[in-house]
């Protein structure tokens, strides 16, 4: 499967809240890292499945996803990159916001190794 492919059928599964399918798409050693200024909210790395779920399951739990929508994705063969459209309402707050993310794959033997996604920090950090 194509590295395109991969990140395609993810966003797939994620859209629909199907975490296990999404996990299935990475590594047993996948690295996460989502890129932000040093105090912003949901920023760190982390490896492996497990420290995966742990991340996406603490999204889950502060926020109601409405839309998942992958806008443009680049095929670069291992390395793909996407810009995705999210619509989300904060469960704390009620409050709904769409925030645009920039995710870049990297893609081995049909499976996510590494994860980059870079965010916006000022409307993350209006949240809380």
């Amino acid at each position: 499967m194509r590295g395109v492919d991969v990140v395609k059928s993810l966003y797939d599964t994620y859209a629909r809240r199907d975490i296990g399918g999404t996990l299935a798409h990475c590594s047993d050693d996948v690295v996460f890292r989502w890129i932000a200024e040093p105090h912003a909210p949901y920023i760190g790395t982390g490896s492996g499945k497990q420290a995966f779920l742990a991340r996406l399951m603490t999204l889950d739990a502060e926020f109601e996803y409405r839309s998942f929508v992958p806008m443009d994705i680049v095929d670069g063969g291992d390395k793909v990159a996407a810009q995705v459209e999210i619509h989300l309402t904060h469960k704390a707050s009620g409050r709904e916001i769409v925030m645009h993310t920039a995710d870049f794959w990297t893609i081995r033997d049909g499976k996510v190794i590494q994860m980059v996604e870079y965010y916006d920090t000022a409307l993350a950090a209006s949240l809380i």
